[in-house]
């Protein structure tokens, strides 16, 4: 078990999980480029990435791309998109037809621009995502409000899913009735990833620190004293993870076969080894219910901005 997450943590800090498993799907889908081959453009919400040099991820997706072209005996483009703008644009002009992609950035680009979401990634415990503000059992921290003035890790907003960290704890805070994160706090550290925000609490360098539920498991799976020494103060449960969402007027039999591949990619040998490699279990088909806590999550962060942008004014 400790060699396996060694190497999965290797894998990871040099190569984007959605990136790859989306490519996986086109290039373990010889069957549907047999039927008809036609040219795809795949694109990639920089979100949606694990840690990595951005031309790393950049060098990474050529050769994959070039990979997709060889195998499917068609074509493909792939490009990474920083902003939703850029995105929009793309999806509005014909340019893009996959779309892999933070729930956040699908829910906020889906009412503007028509988006048909087919799968969402899925570990083995299933496909939520839950976010902890952890702190150690022997602090004298036991409710949000005792954090105040003290110091907060929290990972980097170009670490995978960084923005939904930050976004859940001005949240929380909000929610309550406190002041955004550089008030609140006395100091706030910015991690490279979600596993050493959770060690700097662990070794007492921080008092707080936002992981994912996943993180915390994999974590005490390696070394179990950390779970017997970390308290939970704050949660929310069940939110959606990665996204694949598909332009909405691409040709009924091109969606068909996209599905099929992607709802199979875990039964192929080399799909099953990426889905390993990314501590994932499969891709799911998408329900609209798989949504409702992120949908809820995401109106409350967009309600407290606006509450707080009138009180500035």
């Amino acid at each position: 078990m400790v060699a396996t997450n060694r190497h999965i943590r290797q894998w990871h800090s040099k190569i984007p999980a959605l990136l790859l498993l989306t490519v996986g799907i086109c290039c373990s889908n010889a069957v549907m480029a047999a039927e008809a081959a036609f040219h795809l453009n795949i694109g990639f919400s920089s979100q949606a990435f694990v840690n990595a040099p951005k031309e790393d991820i950049r060098v990474a997706v050529r050769i994959l791309s070039s990979k997709v072209a060889e195998k499917s005996s068609g074509s493909a483009d792939s490009r990474i998109y920083d902003t939703q703008a850029d995105m929009e644009r793309d999806l509005r002009a014909h340019k893009l037809d996959i779309l892999a992609l933070t729930p956040k950035d699908f829910l906020d680009l889906r009412s503007r621009v028509p988006l048909d979401p087919v799968m969402v990634t899925a570990s083995d415990k299933g496909y939520q995502v839950d976010l902890l503000l952890l702190v150690r059992k022997d602090s004298r921290f036991h409710r949000l409000k005792d954090l105040q003035n003290k110091n907060i890790v929290i990972p980097s907003k170009i670490a995978q899913n960084g923005n939904l960290y930050h976004i859940w704890l001005d949240t929380i805070l909000a929610r309550y009735g406190f002041p955004a994160i550089d008030s609140f706090f006395s100091s706030t550290w910015e991690a490279r990833t979600a596993s050493q925000a959770l060690m700097r609490v662990f070794f007492r360098t921080a008092d707080a620190c936002v992981v994912t539920g996943y993180v915390l498991d994999l974590a005490a799976e390696l070394n179990p004293q950390i779970a017997n020494d970390l308290r939970v103060i704050a949660r929310t449960d069940n939110l959606a993870g990665g996204i694949i969402a598909l332009r909405n007027d691409l040709p009924a039999p091109q969606k068909q076969r996209i599905r099929q591949a992607l709802s199979t990619l875990h039964e192929d040998q080399e799909g099953h080894q990426l889905f390993v490699l990314f501590q994932l279990d499969r891709l799911i088909p998408y329900r609209p219910e798989y949504l409702n806590a992120t949908e809820v999550f995401v109106a409350e962060y967009h309600n407290s901005r606006n509450v707080a942008g009138r009180h500035r004014r």
